[in-house]
């Protein structure tokens, strides 16, 4: 149906509470990209929220199938979203309500580089995709202020991931992610399992400092694949060379699965 035709009661938790989870990734070309990947994230979140979902894998995965079809765009995101379903008491956790949206966008170009601004929070039940962004919408302002494009999350100074990205530095070509109280990005999985062919790779906590001496940051998601950094904060960087080869390797793996 036409979004401005789907409705949702104000019992649900996801209004309520703010109790509910989603999962985003693209298709390109009619083609879901790492579809699978996605729906394991998506049944897994909803199984540690104790959401039990109303619909089987495959009645899904048919009908993110049939969105693409109805919605014929190069380059297509769709998201799914479950709820904590109608609450009688506005507390405890019901049926899920569960929907799909399917709207297109464009890739940002290659070349252009992102700013990050630190800030210190950890999210809450990190691996799993919550719909609950109070934090980042709330430092939108300063974040306008201070010309970033997206917070960069650090804690007892660890960094661990950016508002909607996963967080990788680059040191001597040495490719270094966090690997603790992240959400552990598909676009990342691919990543990693791309550059381990080629480069040294390590996931272990990355301190603040480490961040700030790197020779490059990216960021990676279904949205930005392989997205530049040239500051965090006061700190710039300007070397891009491995960070722009894994955007190559990561294309022609999504294109062999078209």
């Amino acid at each position: 149906m036409p979004i401005a035709n789907a409705t949702i009661h104000i019992t649900d938790l996801a209004l309520l509470r703010g109790y509910g989870l989603f999962d985003f990734f693209k298709a390109i070309d009619g083609q879901p990209i790492y579809m699978e990947d996605h729906l394991d994230r998506f049944e897994n979140s909803a199984r540690k929220l104790h959401l039990e979902l109303p619909y089987t894998r495959e009645h899904l995965r048919e009908h993110i199938i049939q969105l693409t079809q109805l919605n014929r765009h190069k380059l297509l995101g769709i998201k799914l979203l479950c709820t904590g379903g109608y609450s009688e008491d506005g507390y405890t956790p019901t049926l899920p309500n569960v929907m799909m949206l399917a709207k297109p966008f464009v890739f940002a170009p290659a070349e252009k580089k992102f700013k990050l601004m630190l800030h210190e929070h950890q999210r809450e039940l990190s691996d799993i995709k919550s719909i609950n962004y109070l934090t980042p919408i709330a430092v939108l302002p300063k974040m306008k202020s201070e010309g970033a494009d997206d917070v960069l999350y650090h804690f007892n100074g660890i960094i661990s991931e950016s508002s909607r990205s996963n967080i990788f530095i680059v040191k001597d070509e040495k490719i270094i992610t966090p690997k603790a109280n992240i959400l552990f990005g598909i676009t990342r999985k691919h990543i990693l399992n791309i550059a381990k062919k080629g480069f040294d790779v390590e996931e272990r906590d990355v301190t603040v400092a480490e961040l700030l001496a790197a020779d490059e940051v990216f960021m990676s998601g279904s949205t930005k694949r392989v997205s530049l950094v040239e500051r965090v904060d006061n700190q710039s960087f300007t070397q891009n060379k491995v960070s722009l080869t894994l955007l190559e390797m990561l294309v022609e793996n999504e294109m062999q699965l078209q």
